[in-house]
């Protein structure tokens, strides 16, 4: 099998009914249009910035052989295009981050110069009206702006095969062991006339062990059969969470011999691991990890224009921060972010690109989709979950946002979060079975964000952003306390902040929420209720006060989540690792990968022993109790015994120490003791000091503060 890629160049322009008509004729003479890369976007061209159908043409040779098949495939085209080669029409392709092929066999053999055209279509989404497209975060101006990702935005190749094609190949590890190891593969394969085959799988163990093979002769009926088989693997080194193991990576060959002669090969890197997920608590090889997370967004607004240290730097971002996992939030990234995370150990959440309501005509497409996103990320270890829908019902992300809790403002949501809708009891059903068919070896979500409604009353991970879209920061422990099956998996909670960058220009004073709403996604409520204008002295202040408040508030809900450590809570991803633009947003590194405030909060909440405390009223009354539990929290394989630790409390006027000793069990909670004080009558700032030290070590500390108030 030979993979060529056409090397262009490449011309675009804007279609219209005229262009369209005469461009697919081979004599057409296109010198006055645009030159374009592939891979790109259109939009990098200024003159098709804003078009929403572009027609691409190049010219190519390639050899007439009458022993071989050839197949035209795109790697990725956004988002839907039509193709032509040497006027003939090929087909329709859509889903922009799936790959396309077609049989030219034909074509080929009538000559050597070839000429190809697209033409490429990415509408403008309504984001008042339920989506009919596969586009995920995309479709949110909010994370990506407002820039067209139009555009053949990866590879295209001319595959030669043999008489015998492979298409559609999957690798997934479905049973793995200290003693044995089980890979699924599947393939179907193409044939234009009935013949017998021999399908030869190897498997390479890494550090260069002795391959597994297995060969099996199979009868092919012209056109499509689909093949199903097991390899079975003795003795196998597992895969394993950074935190918990080595990431030890097998390679996996398929080819299709017909003859003498070998018709097409595909291989697949995978690692061998066991995943399970009991009332949302994860469990890798049978040992359960609590999962601190993000979610990560694109790493670019226009996918083909990423920088590739960017891409993998993101996966040692997060490993340096302590997380365990990412989840791929309502997009499918960059293959080398899926090869990174097997390679560091870094767990991933899978979204579908399904966001928010939908239209009915997305079923066939989305159940087709989860069928064949299986096929292309399936055999990656890293990827321990797949999610069909994200935020099906609308209500949690965007521009209208509703609150976190039921106010009076926001009961339309919260209706449509809990009345049965056809998305979330139809489509995120056919699409959330349609993963599990397809992979059986890994838990399913079928609808991101939603609250527990009928006809089933389980639930599923919730948004909760308390201190930006309704309440206080403070607000997710007493939340948990009433409702402890919302806080068993909590996602995208946090607040907004403004980057320390000049390309996000705060030139105004006071600033114009409308513009920097529009313009770089900042939340106009959340900026007004939690971090105003009117509380700074000028546009530095405000960017670091912003800055302070998403730290302090990420922290402190980090830690109240690692609190609740199994006991209900099993895991969390806060919104969001990085930028994908210049913007106004939830992440903790801007565009250029600038650590906000925030960075050194989460590592501080991330790291793998922590001590907490209840925290300090924000408004201490005179003479008042005040109770505050302390705990130990350690995410560690082993116990740690024989803790001191110390609580210093100071007001005004005064200070008093505590001082206990303690343990805390291998990845577990631990209650140390307790602070009683009755309050002074003195207003001022209260501040809590506390430390935990091991035979004199300190291995952790932390710190809170409150106020007095005035009688």
């Amino acid at each position: 099998m030979v993979s060529t890629v056409l090397p262009g160049p490449w011309k675009a322009q804007a279609t219209t009914d005229d262009l369209r008509r005469q461009s697919i004729e081979p004599l057409f003479d296109d010198c006055d249009w645009h030159d374009v890369h592939v891979p790109g976007h259109y939009a990098e061209t200024q003159q098709l910035r804003n078009r929403r159908s572009v027609l691409y043409r190049t010219d190519f040779e390639l050899a007439a052989d009458d022993q071989q098949r050839h197949w035209l495939v795109f790697d990725g085209i956004w988002d839907s295009a039509d193709v032509w080669l040497d006027g003939d029409y090929l087909g329709p392709t859509s889903g922009w981050f799936l790959s396309h092929d077609f049989d030219i066999t034909d074509q080929i053999r009538k000559g050597t110069t070839h000429t190809l055209v697209v033409e490429v279509m990415s509408p403008r989404a309504d984001p008042d009206q339920p989506t009919s497209r596969l586009n995920g975060i995309f479709d949110d101006p909010t994370v990506v702006g407002h820039t067209n990702p139009g555009g053949i935005w990866q590879p295209v190749r001319v595959v030669s095969t043999g008489n015998v094609r492979m298409h559609k190949n999957r690798a997934i590890c479905t049973a793995a062991t200290r003693d044995s190891a089980t890979i699924h593969c599947r393939s179907h394969l193409l044939t234009t006339e009935s013949q017998s085959v021999t399908i030869v799988t190897t498997v390479r163990p890494p550090g260069g062990g002795l391959p597994v093979e297995t060969r099996k002769q199979h009868h092919l009926a012209t056109g499509a059969t689909v093949l199903e088989w097991d390899v079975h693997i003795d003795q196998p080194q597992l895969w394993w969470p950074w935190s918990r193991g080595d990431q030890p990576l097998y390679k996996v060959s398929v080819t299709v011999e017909t003859g003498d002669s070998i018709s097409g090969i595909w291989e697949r890197i995978i690692g061998l691991r066991t995943v399970t997920m009991s009332n949302w608590k994860l469990a890798i090889n049978g040992e359960p990890i609590f999962c601190k997370g993000a979610d990560l967004w694109p790493t670019s607004a226009l996918p083909a224009s990423a920088d590739p240290a960017t891409i993998v730097g993101d996966i040692a971002r997060a490993k340096a921060l302590g997380l365990d996992l990412l989840r791929v939030e309502s997009h499918v990234a960059h293959p080398a972010v899926y090869a990174e995370a097997d390679r560091l150990g870094m767990l991933l959440w899978q979204d579908l690109p399904l966001r928010g309501e939908a239209k009915r005509r997305v079923r066939g497409q989305a159940v087709d989709a989860a069928h064949r996103l299986v096929d292309k990320l399936g055999s990656h270890a890293s990827i321990v979950l797949w999610c069909a829908h994200y935020d099906p019902t609308g209500t949690t992300t965007g521009e209208r946002a509703t609150a976190t809790l039921p106010t009076r403002r926001s009961l339309f949501g919260v209706a449509r979060q809990q009345a049965p809708t056809w998305t979330k009891s139809v489509l995120d059903r056919l699409v959330g079975h349609a993963f599990s068919r397809a992979d059986g070896s890994r838990p399913v979500v079928h609808g991101s964000g939603t609250w527990p409604s009928a006809p089933q009353f389980d639930g599923s991970d919730t948004h909760l952003k308390f201190g930006w879209n309704s309440g206080t920061g403070r607000d997710l422990s007493a939340f948990a306390r009433r409702i402890p099956r919302m806080v068993r998996w909590v996602s995208s909670f946090g607040a907004q902040s403004v980057p320390h960058s000049s390309d996000v220009a705060v030139r105004d004073w006071p600033p114009d929420l409308g513009l920097l709403a529009d313009k770089y996604g900042l939340s106009e409520a959340g900026f007004r209720d939690y971090v105003p204008a009117t509380a700074h002295l000028n546009a530095a202040d405000w960017v670091d006060g912003s800055q302070s408040y998403q730290a302090i508030l990420l922290r402190r809900q980090i830690e109240t989540l690692r609190r609740l450590k199994y006991k209900p809570t099993g895991g969390f991803t806060f919104a969001a690792l990085a930028d994908s633009r210049p913007a106004i947003s939830f992440a903790i590194y801007d565009h250029d990968r600038v650590p906000k405030l925030a960075v050194d909060a989460v590592r501080a909440a991330c790291a793998p022993a922590i001590v907490v405390a209840d925290r300090l009223p924000a408004a201490i009354i005179p003479a008042d109790p005040v109770l505050i539990d302390i705990h130990m929290i350690n995410d560690g394989l082993d116990p740690i015994d024989e803790i001191v630790v110390t609580a210093d409390l100071a007001w005004p006027g005064g200070s008093h120490r505590w001082a206990w000793t303690g343990s805390v069990g291998a990845d577990d909670v631990a209650r140390i003791g307790s602070v009683n004080w009755i309050a002074e009558t003195t207003p001022g700032v209260v501040t809590l000091m506390i430390q935990a030290r091991q035979n004199g070590v300190l291995i952790a500390d932390n710190h809170y503060s409150g106020d007095i108030t005035a009688i």
